[in-house]
């Protein structure tokens, strides 16, 4: 499916628990912080719509500011605490009315190494509303994801830090190095990160 007809969904709403007291989102990865290397890879294609999920401006007023001036369209979660659930239903109540949506690509903001390569790769794995591709590294499905149209009434009613995870796990699987789909949970996972992928 081509990018004109997908919604780039990005998840940065996490409150960055078993990171410590610093915002994992802000903390500085290869020059700059860790939200900019995801936020700028989904923007640099062209999907029909860019959507990022955050926290409330004033807990993340940077992060905002950075996604306002790449075009995002900012919507708040207000109860972070209660997982990834909440920002994904948050995201397609948002998009549903946008008929020319045909699916979403679901990003994540703690996974800075994703290249722009992988995320065509999935968009084009979709042949239809129908469709879900998720990544994974050989042993398990993760997000970056596709997850067409048809499948939007099931995201809604998701509960809880699990995501789509069951849905992925039904999916097409594409394969990528589990490097390039490291997040950054802990402190260690950032200094591990420090070395590009294949670097």
């Amino acid at each position: 499916m081509r990018t004109e007809q997908i919604a780039a969904i990005l998840l940065a709403a996490g409150t960055s628990s078993r990171f410590g007291e610093e915002d994992k989102l802000m903390a500085m990865l290869r020059g700059k912080p860790v939200v900019q290397h995801a936020m700028e890879t989904v923007a640099s294609m062209a999907f029909a719509e860019l959507v990022a999920v955050v926290r409330p401006a004033v807990q993340a007023p940077v992060i905002h500011r950075k996604l306002e001036r790449r075009g995002y369209t900012i919507l708040v979660n207000e109860r972070p605490e209660e997982g990834i659930s909440g920002s994904i239903v948050r995201a397609i109540e948002h998009i549903m009315p946008m008929k020319r949506v045909r699916g979403i690509l679901i990003c994540l903001a703690d996974m800075p190494d994703v290249p722009q390569t992988h995320y065509n790769r999935l968009c084009l794995a979709a042949t239809d509303i129908r469709s879900v591709i998720a990544s994974t590294d050989g042993f398990s499905s993760s997000p970056p994801a596709f997850i067409g149209r048809k499948h939007f009434g099931e995201l809604r009613a998701l509960r809880g830090d699990q995501g789509a995870r069951v849905l992925l796990s039904h999916g097409v699987q594409i394969e990528t190095h589990g490097n390039l789909l490291r997040d950054i949970d802990t402190p260690q996972d950032l200094a591990d990160s420090q070395t590009p992928p294949g670097g």
